[in-house]
């Protein structure tokens, strides 16, 4: 299917969207059920359709990388990359760890024990917020444990057959345009005289690619979990005392919706696959955050999940859609589905973030840049949530139920 994906960019033919039942043949393949010849063919379909759209992110990447818009990635490059992904004995240790927790992962999620967690830890209730004590995608301790930091990334690349990186750099054309805007007004290169602040930092990964491109700028990383944030600082390592020219790397753990930074401090914010993991109000307290750290004319360049309706992108709407809908089912994310269906431009537009360039969908994964505007009125802000339609996350295991419930 991948020969196939490379030698024949555009998919074959498909069974029509108003005749797709992909999800429900899926769903009763795994529950034991013989595919018909037609049903099987429908699944060859949608996954040569999915693995095109892997070739094609991976095209868009190389025009990038060949158009100058930012660098070849670190990583890579042997002479470059972290020992992790190219030092044999690395990955076979990686390797291994994740085959041996994957089995943990199934039992959890054969049981449904989506706050497993809670069995092990027992978390400062004031520090974390109940919906964040979740074993998201049925992984082992949450985001609690440096096990779990450690093999995040690995995993994550797995699950996207290698492309996770490749989807987050797609934001990267948005930043670059906002880095030579700023230079061509202000002087400097590389970054130098921007505050940048990456909201939920995870690993850090994502951290480094920016860093990579724009090393005189200052950063700060904000993640709640200690041990992702001591994962942010050992990725990071590599940038520390490079040059003189070098920027800075301040360290924050602390919860998104109530950030310990001044009114517009940053010139930037990044934010990098933490929304569809957040319920409404959550979602909601951090884009007000985002909008009060940033300046007047700041940038948030936001990366997360596609949503719903973007499947027209890639030639197959409902298709995708089904596949949105099944997927928090199968991984355990409770606030999924509301995520997929939630107006971003309105979101962000209550708080005077707004779009001015239309997204990038690279694959399963949405790039977007939103710029701060003047300051909202409150009443303003109080008849748009009047307005707004509330759609609270369903927790079922019939997708029929589903459709009912909503």
């Amino acid at each position: 299917a991948i020969v196939k994906a490379v030698l024949a960019p555009e998919p074959r033919a498909r069974v029509p969207d108003a005749e797709s039942n992909l999800g429900n043949i899926v769903r009763n393949a795994a529950d034991g059920r013989s595919l018909s010849e037609a049903e099987a063919a429908e699944v060859s379909q949608f996954l040569e359709q999915h693995l095109t759209c892997i070739v094609n992110l991976f095209r868009d990447e190389l025009e990038n990388l060949e158009n100058g818009v930012y660098k070849f990635p670190y990583d890579l490059n042997p002479a470059t990359a972290p020992a992790s992904q190219w030092n044999p004995v690395d990955v076979f240790e990686l390797s291994r760890d994740t085959l041996t927790d994957q089995s943990d992962v199934s039992k959890r999620r054969d049981s449904k024990q989506g706050q497993e967690l809670l069995e092990k830890f027992a978390p400062d209730p004031e520090r974390y917020p109940a919906y964040y004590l979740q074993n998201f995608h049925y992984q082992t301790d949450g985001w609690l444990s440096s096990d779990s930091a450690r093999l995040y990334d690995f995993q994550v690349e797995t699950l996207f057959l290698g492309s996770a990186d490749t989807m987050r750099r797609q934001v990267l054309p948005y930043v670059s345009r906002f880095v030579n805007t700023f230079h061509a007004t202000n002087g400097g290169n590389d970054g130098a005289g921007l505050n940048v602040l990456d909201v939920a930092s995870g690993t850090g990964r994502f951290l480094t690619f920016l860093r990579d491109n724009w090393p005189a700028a200052n950063y700060t990383a904000l993640e709640l979990s200690p041990h992702y944030l001591e994962a942010t600082r050992v990725n990071n390592k590599r940038f520390e005392n490079v040059s003189s020219d070098c920027g800075t790397l301040t360290l924050v753990e602390a919860n998104c919706e109530q950030m310990p930074f001044d009114d517009a401090s940053f010139d930037a914010v990044t934010n990098v696959y933490l929304f569809h993991e957040m319920p409404k109000e959550a979602r909601r307290n951090a884009a007000k955050e985002f909008a009060r750290v940033l300046k007047p004319g700041g940038k948030l360049f936001f990366v997360d999940s596609a949503q719903v309706g973007d499947g027209k992108f890639l030639g197959m709407e409902k298709a995708f859609d089904q596949a949105l809908e099944r997927f928090p089912q199968f991984n355990h994310e409770p606030y999924y589905r509301d995520y997929s269906l939630t107006d971003l431009r309105q979101l962000f537009g209550e708080f005077g973030l707004v779009a001015e360039e239309e997204p990038t969908v690279a694959w399963v994964s949405k790039c977007w840049a939103f710029t701060k505007k003047e300051a909202v009125e409150e009443a303003a802000g109080a008849e748009a949530e009047t307005a707004r339609e509330v759609v609270e996350p369903v927790m079922v295991d019939d997708a029929d139920e589903a459709a009912k419930a909503r």
